[in-house]
């Protein structure tokens, strides 16, 4: 089980965002072989601050937490992001924390004490179910990308792409007809090596002449988005 566990979740980043830090602890020790990065945060606030800043495929949180609980950091973040999956944590399984859950369209809410097989098992279903929904995106023209495969399609016809702008036209798609800013991109493109806005700016006319210019929109001294109409 676990090597499907990882093949699932090795390229992924996960957001957990708990208050205790013991718990947020043995979470990051029992993921950690599992993924790609982990990112953690002690309440709502920063948990937004960390979603809006990193590239995140999965988020963990408590739903009860001081100064911003999960459920209302859920609800700021679906107004970026309706499809990010979501794992919620409670000591309390009450039937108003599992409505509330759903009204935030969570993948499921793990009561605690869980053990690591609980999380990791969770996290797949929660993987596997964004993957089915969302594994071939059409970005109309003719055009289709496949988040599974990572290749861009033009009538049955396999575009290049290289690793750069794979990873940029994904985080485009993920945050589809909202704005990706600028330290965004750079930060899940370049990762530590850093872009300034001339070469972010290059680098999207490059991929533009990819597909078509009218896809990717830019927005003013903010950033990008994707508008596919």
């Amino acid at each position: 089980m676990y090597e499907k566990v990882k093949e699932l979740l090795i390229k992924k980043n996960i957001l957990i965002v708990e208050d205790e830090q013991s718990l947020r602890d043995i979470m990051v020790e029992s993921i950690a072989d599992y993924v790609n990065e982990i990112f953690v945060a002690k309440n709502g606030i920063e948990g937004l601050e960390k979603f809006q800043s990193q590239n995140i495929d999965l988020i963990i949180s408590d739903i009860h937490m001081a100064k911003m609980t999960g459920l209302r950091m859920s609800y700021e973040i679906r107004k970026f992001d309706p499809h990010i999956p979501i794992i919620f944590l409670t000591a309390y399984d009450t039937d108003e924390n599992m409505i509330d859950a759903i009204e935030v369209k969570s993948k499921s809410v793990l009561k605690k004490p869980f053990d690591k097989k609980q999380l990791l098992v969770s996290m797949m279903l929660a993987m596997n179910s964004f993957k089915e929904e969302f594994t071939l995106y059409d970005l109309l023209n003719g055009y289709k990308y496949n988040l599974d495969t990572k290749e861009l399609v033009l009538n049955d016809e396999i575009i290049d792409l290289t690793k750069k702008e794979q990873r940029l036209l994904e985080l485009l798609l993920k945050h589809q007809e909202h704005i990706v800013p600028f330290l965004l991109i750079e930060n899940y493109v370049w990762m530590e090596n850093g872009a300034t806005p001339d070469a972010i700016r290059m680098f999207i006319n490059k991929l533009r002449k990819k597909i078509y210019p009218e896809l990717i929109q830019n927005i003013q001294g903010i950033g990008y988005k994707l508008t596919i109409k």
